[in-house]
Formats: structure tokens, sequence, C-alpha cells
């Protein structure tokens, strides 16, 4: 099991660059940019401006993670503010990289790593938009802002909330992939969500377009 995770984590780059080259809807605009108002928070802010801050502890206590854990399957995700409400569909490694969500309707939760309920890192993946004109569940990630809710809803009904406390843009060659995943800078007993989808600058192609860049949300849970 280490192995492969280590070998998924080695892939996990190359897998969200196929995330990106289906994260396609042809709005018209050449080089346009999606949420240039994009914001970036952390609970460690620095006064540096060009740092790229990392998550990290939020300075509350996390709840003491009650009823017990599940360990069925992730059934939905779930944005309250925004009103998504999205079906899980678990993903793992083909072809040697990290998958992508086949409906663009879902949200993907890459099994091969932790599980929502056990005190780990989860880490989903879906899509902005989609070519020609469909939204998806994370359109709106970049729009988060602290306090906000993530709710997991597992098989059996169990639901986890979780609270937003950083979000941050990178580009696709500065994205710490590792530290994403594997969440080294979390505190031992807090359990976390990491959320990643596409953003900033669009492209254009003949069928859609490329975005360079990528969303990254991570939340805590309180329940």
């Amino acid at each position: 099991m280490t192995i492969f995770r280590a070998l998924a984590l080695a892939s996990f780059a190359v897998g969200i660059g196929l995330l990106v080259a289906v994260l396609l809807i042809d709005d018209g605009n050449t080089g346009s940019s999606a949420s240039a108002d994009f914001t970036p928070f952390a609970p460690t802010a620095t006064d540096t401006p060009e740092a790229t801050p990392s998550p990290s502890a939020t300075a509350t206590v996390p709840a003491s993670p009650t009823p017990a854990p599940y360990d069925g399957a992730v059934a939905r995700l779930r944005i309250p503010r925004f009103g998504v409400d999205s079906a899980i569909e678990e993903i793992g490694i083909i072809d040697n990289q990290l998958d992508v969500p086949k409906d663009p309707l879902n949200t993907g939760w890459y099994y091969i790593y932790d599980k929502p309920g056990f005190g780990g890192n989860a880490v989903f993946a879906a899509h902005v938009d989609y070519w020609p004109n469909i939204i998806g569940p994370f359109y709106n990630l970049s729009k988060l802002e602290p306090e906000d809710q993530v709710v997991v809803v597992m098989e059996n009904g169990l639901e986890y909330t979780y609270r937003v406390f950083f979000k941050q843009r990178y580009s696709v060659e500065t994205i710490p992939m590792g530290d994403l995943v594997l969440a080294p800078d979390k505190p031992e007993g807090a359990e976390w969500v990491t959320l990643i989808t596409c953003g900033g600058q669009l492209v254009q192609g003949p069928q859609g377009g490329e975005y360079l860049e990528r969303d990254v949300v991570i939340a805590e849970r309180i329940s």
C-alpha cells in the first residue's frame, strides 16, 4: 500500500493535467481569466507578497470525530453556500496517471488516499466546467471564503462537516502536490478535505480551452 500511494503521488500532477485538458467551456473569450478577483487566504498570513502560503492548522481545536467513522462508500459532496450536491465517483490510477471523474457532474474522490471520517486528509477533484456548456461541481470553488462549509455524505447517510480555512491559486509549474496530498502540516487529531480544480487564465482552443492554473481549497472537520 505504501508503494502504491507513493506511485500515485508521483503521478498526481500528470493526472490533474488531464483534468485541465477536459475542463473546456466555449464562452467565446480568448485568453479570458476566470475569477480575476481571486483572493487567497490562510490562517498564517504573511507580509511578503511573493511568498506562497502553505496549508496550516486552524487556530481552533478540531472537534472529536463523532459518531464513529463509517468505512463504507463515500456518497456525495455538498457545498451549501452554492447549492452544490454532487455524487461521488471513486477514482484512482489509470494508465499510470491519476484519473479524473468520467461524469463532469460528479466529484471524484481519490480512494487511494484517506477516507473521510478517519482523521486524515481526503482529496477530491472535480470539473469547474466542461465543453460545451456544462457547469461542474467546483465552478464556484474559487469563491469560497473562510468559515464556508463543505459536507461529505457517506453511503449510510452519515454526514461529516468541514470548515474552509485555506484557499490558494497555483500555476501548473508550482503547485506543491506532495504537500497538498500528504498534508505534512496537518495537526495530530485534525481531519481535512482538500478540494482541487482548475482556474485562472483560460487559453481558448478550437473546442473550449485550457486553464493554466489550479485552485485549491482546504477545510477542517468540525462535526
